[in-house]
């Protein structure tokens, strides 16, 4: 009783393959009249009176390598919930210069004595920022809203300095 089974489930098998493998055929045929559908790829065509100068319309966005990089990255490096409501806080409020490029944030977190621990910001491996933090919201939201805003004008700042050396000219130091 039980080849029975085998048989005819083998042969329901074949059947099925063999139904499959006619419809796949006929798709493949095209029918009489109707034209097959075209590559839409969109191959570039070299052009030689294309120079070096001169950048396809897919090439512009991307003038140097340092657009190539990922820009504005938070990153977190942080082990308690101290220091992760940090980061969240932070992270809620921050908002990035509009034409800052090429920085990144790194919240960074030591555990101290006791149930504090110790919080650091740095923008582009430049500390900005270390203290010990209390596991009180309002103490962590206080500290990273003024960071966030910190950041902020250090980021402007820092481009206005690029800005000034690009132009051959020194900036004003602020006290």
């Amino acid at each position: 009783m039980a080849g029975f089974y085998l048989r005819t489930r083998n042969l329901l098998v074949l059947f099925l393959w063999i139904l499959a493998g006619a419809a796949v055929g006929q798709e493949l045929e095209p029918a009489k009249g109707r034209a097959l559908p075209q590559d839409t790829t969109g191959r570039r065509q070299t052009n030689q009176q294309q120079t070096h100068g001169q950048l396809s319309p897919f090439e512009q966005p991307v003038k140097h390598a340092a657009d190539l990089e990922v820009d504005g990255l938070i990153v977190d490096e942080t082990l308690t919930k101290v220091g992760r409501d940090f980061y969240e806080v932070f992270h809620r409020q921050w908002e990035a210069p509009p034409a800052a490029s090429n920085y990144t944030i790194l919240i960074k977190e030591l555990p101290a004595r006791g149930n504090s621990s110790i919080v650091s910001l740095s923008v582009n491996e430049e500390k900005l920022f270390e203290q010990a933090m209390q596991p009180r919201y309002d103490v962590i939201e206080e500290t990273a809203t003024y960071l966030a805003a910190a950041v902020y004008e250090y980021l402007l700042s820092n481009q206005l300095n690029e800005q000034l050396e690009a132009e051959g000219k020194r900036a004003r130091e602020v006290f």
